[in-house]
């Protein structure tokens, strides 16, 4: 189909020559409906690369555009890190990096590090567009609907690290006598009669968390097979393990959309900014049962000075993200806090959230022990 639709241009054949003689290259054949996809955008919409530009490889590795006959000089290692074409004067013009990630980081940053692309309900969100959080989860609680038909209820949100394993918050295992029994991920529309739940094979709350406290609110769930459409690039989030300074951030959730209102179906989203912990203890008064020592240096705290957005119920177990660049050449999305915790939503008091760098010794021991 594609051929025919080019065979009418006469400006787009040599390109699409040029392409036929890389795509038969073994390291590139398998980017060839891709490379194609790409022409079409720069001849139409772009028509701005050249050679030597800055381009982003498939993986996201920062490098530049290369001629097809410089890509036949290259090594096989020098070729393995090329990906992502564009085409420049009927030249199709390759992306090419030769920075190396150093293997320098923590296991389980480095998992993340190697593998990544750029790339509470909420009140008063926005919508999330499909696959913008691909990391995102939902806990699912069996319940039997009118006495006879078995249904799920998805109360709880959760984030993707991996394959199998994600991150969420210990409280939402209280919710009732029964514990969730599916993880629906990849982070769109709970009604989507396409998406697949995944039986649940392991709840690990952290030790130290004791109910109904928001003390070490944070939990790990191993799911019983890998998610099926998960591929590192798009599908896991980051576990941070730096202590975050008073900025803007990203809530995701399914929750409600105003205090006891009803769920969303759909992922929301809403910026938060992070405040600093003195700043959300003039918020809290101290309880003995939820939080004895106030809010501590293992939680963090986030707010709409407008007063509108926040995280809400339901949301419980969803991320706070943050997106930074590494090394100058990749995007990444990192977990930074957990839902836990807030008074009512929306009304200007902080939202709690669990610190994740704090705990990144206890979720890297877990998931590699």
């Amino acid at each position: 189909d594609l051929t025919i639709k080019f065979s009418h241009s006469s400006f787009v054949s040599p390109a699409i020559s040029q392409l036929e003689k890389l795509v038969k290259m073994p390291r590139l054949r398998n980017y060839s409906k891709p490379i194609i996809l790409v022409i079409i955008n720069c001849l139409i919409l772009v028509d701005a690369c050249h050679i030597s530009q800055e381009c982003y490889t498939p993986q996201n590795y920062k490098g530049y555009y290369y001629t097809p006959e410089e890509f036949l000089t290259l090594t096989d290692s020098q070729k393995s890190n090329c990906g992502g074409n564009c085409v420049d004067n009927n030249v199709t013009l390759v992306c090419c990096t030769f920075n190396s990630r150093p293997q320098k980081y923590r296991l389980l940053y480095q998992s993340c590090l190697d593998a990544h692309l750029p790339y509470g309900f909420i009140t008063f969100g926005e919508v999330a567009k499909p696959n913008e959080f691909p990391f995102m989860a939902a806990l699912g609680w069996r319940f039997t609907k009118d006495n006879s038909t078995e249904s799920i209820a998805y109360r709880c949100g959760g984030t993707l690290i991996s394959s199998r394993y994600l991150l969420t918050a210990a409280h939402c295992f209280y919710h009732s006598s029964d514990l969730p029994v599916v993880v629906r991920p990849g982070g769109f529309d709970l009604n989507s009669n396409t998406a697949t739940d995944y039986d649940i094979d392991q709840i690990i709350e952290h030790p130290n968390y004791i109910y109904p406290g928001l003390y070490n609110d944070i939990a790990i769930v191993r799911m019983a097979k890998a998610y099926n459409s998960y591929t590192p690039i798009v599908a896991r989030a980051c576990v941070s393990y730096s202590k975050l300074a008073e900025q803007e951030v990203t809530a995701i959730g399914y929750g409600n959309t105003q205090f006891a209102g009803t769920s969303s179906p759909l992922l929301l989203k809403t910026s938060l900014s992070i405040i600093s912990n003195e700043e959300c203890n003039q918020h809290y008064e101290q309880d003995d049962e939820v939080l004895s020592s106030g809010v501590i240096s293992t939680q963090l705290c986030a707010k709409d000075y407008e007063k509108l957005r926040d995280t809400c119920q339901g949301d419980s177990g969803g991320p706070l993200i943050v997106y930074e660049e590494i090394e100058g050449y990749t995007r990444m999305a990192y977990i930074v806090g957990i839902t836990s915790f807030g008074i009512g939503c929306g009304t200007g008091s902080p939202g709690i959230y669990t610190r994740i760098s704090d705990y990144f010794d206890w979720i890297e021991e877990t998931i590699f022990k």
